[in-house]
C-alpha cells in the first residue's frame, strides 16, 4: 500500500506537469499602441496636424484650395477638411490639391500594424460639375528618409464617413509621419452660374501597431504558418515594389522583392494597370527567393501603349503567394521612358 507521503509528492508533480503544460499551451495576449497622440479623432483641435501643400489649377479668386481643422463635422464632430472653393464665372475645369500631415512619432516596439481613416467627400454646390476625390496616403519613415504608400483610392460625392483600413510593417524606434494628399476636381465644365465649397473630410487617422507575439514582422524569423494578413503587412512595409518603372518601346521593367522576413520564396504575378481593373501589360509571373530582388519586365498591350507613354506613373498589381498565404498589393510608380 502506497504511504501518504508517496501519494502526497505523486500528486505534487502531477500539478506541476499539468500545471507548465497550461502555461506553454496559453496563448499570448496580443498588445497594441496607437500612433500618433491622440490618435487623429480631431476632438478639440487639429492635434498637431497641419497642412503642408494647397494649391488650384485656376489661381485665385477663381479657385482657392486650403488644408484646416473643421469641429463641426466627423465621425464623431471633429476632422481635417482639404476645401476647394470656386467662384461664380468658372467655366473651365478645375483641379485641386492639399496635403496635410499628422506630427512625428516614435514607435516603440517593431510589429504589424493598421492604418486606419475615416473620410468623407462633399460636393455642396458643386455637386453639379460631379465632382471626384482622390486620396494617397503616405507612412513617411523619418528614421531612413523613406516614404511608402499605404493606400489611395478615388471617390465621388458621399455624406457619410466611410472608414478605411490597410495594413503596415513598422520598426522599433524608427520615427513616422502620417501625409494625406487630396485631390479633388470636376469632370463637368462650369457654367458660370455655379460657385461654391467641396470639402473633403478626413478623420480618426492613426497607425495601431500590435506590440506583442512573434511571427513576421514581429520580430520572428518567417518560420511556421504565415497568415494572409502577415504576408500583407511584409509586402507594404518592405516595399516589395521598387520603382521607377522603366519603359523602353512597348516594354515595361519593374523590381520586384521578396522580403527576407517571409521566409520563404514569393511566387509573384504581376501586371501594370490603366486603372484598377484594367490592365494595360500582360501579366508576368516569376518565383523569387527570399530577400532577393528581380527585374521583371511586362509588354504593353498595344491599345493601351498611347495612354502608359503620356502617364508620369503608372498603377501596378502585385499578387503574391508564399506558402498557403496570399497578398494582393496595389502601388502607383513613377513611370521612365527611355
Amino acid at each position: 500500500m502506497r504511504s501518504s507521503t508517496g501519494r502526497q509528492r505523486l500528486l505534487a508533480i502531477i500539478c506541476c506537469v499539468v500545471g507548465a503544460a497550461a502555461l506553454t499551451a496559453a496563448p499570448a495576449q496580443a498588445a497594441t499602441d496607437s500612433y500618433p497622440a491622440g490618435k487623429g479623432t480631431f476632438s478639440g483641435g487639429p492635434q498637431g496636424w497641419i497642412t503642408t501643400a494647397a494649391s488650384c489649377n485656376l489661381g485665385a479668386p477663381l479657385c482657392t484650395a486650403e488644408g484646416t481643422y473643421d469641429g463641426a463635422n466627423g465621425n464623431p464632430a471633429g476632422s481635417y477638411a482639404a476645401n476647394t472653393t470656386i467662384a461664380l464665372n468658372v467655366l473651365t475645369l478645375f483641379k485641386s490639391r492639399v496635403t496635410i500631415q499628422s506630427p512625428d512619432f516614435t514607435v516603440a516596439s517593431a510589429g504589424d500594424g493598421t492604418l486606419h481613416l475615416d473620410r468623407q467627400f462633399v460636393g455642396g454646390a458643386l455637386v453639379d460639375l460631379t465632382p471626384e476625390a482622390t486620396y494617397t496616403v503616405d507612412l513617411i519613415d523619418r528614421t531612413t528618409g523613406t516614404q511608402t504608400e499605404v493606400m489611395t483610392e478615388t471617390i465621388t460625392a458621399n455624406p457619410d464617413f466611410v472608414g478605411k483600413d490597410h495594413a503596415v510593417s513598422v520598426k522599433a524606434g524608427h520615427t513616422y509621419a502620417i501625409a494625406i494628399e487630396a485631390v479633388t476636381s470636376s469632370t463637368v465644365a462650369g457654367t458660370g452660374l455655379l460657385g461654391g465649397t467641396t470639402s473633403f473630410r478626413f478623420d480618426n487617422v492613426s497607425l495601431t501597431v500590435q506590440t506583442s507575439g512573434g511571427g513576421p514582422g514581429g520580430g520572428g524569423g518567417g518560420g511556421g504558418t504565415l497568415t494572409d494578413q502577415q504576408l500583407q503587412s511584409l509586402l507594404a512595409g518592405n516595399a516589395s515594389l521598387i520603382g521607377p518603372a522603366i519603359l523602353k518601346g512597348n516594354k515595361l521593367s519593374v523590381k520586384v522583392r521578396c522580403p527576407q522576413k517571409v521566409g520563404r520564396t514569393c511566387k509573384v504575378a504581376l501586371v501594370g494597370l490603366l486603372k484598377k481593373g484594367k490592365p494595360a501589360t500582360k501579366v508576368r509571373k516569376a518565383a523569387i527567393r527570399k530577400g532577393k530582388t528581380k527585374v521583371l519586365v511586362l509588354k504593353v498591350k498595344p491599345r493601351a501603349l498611347p495612354k502608359v507613354t503620356k502617364k508620369k506613373k503608372l498603377l501596378f498589381k502585385e499578387t503574391v503567394r508564399a506558402g498557403k498565404a496570399k497578398a494582393v498589393v496595389y502601388k502607383r510608380l513613377k513611370l521612365i521612358k527611355r
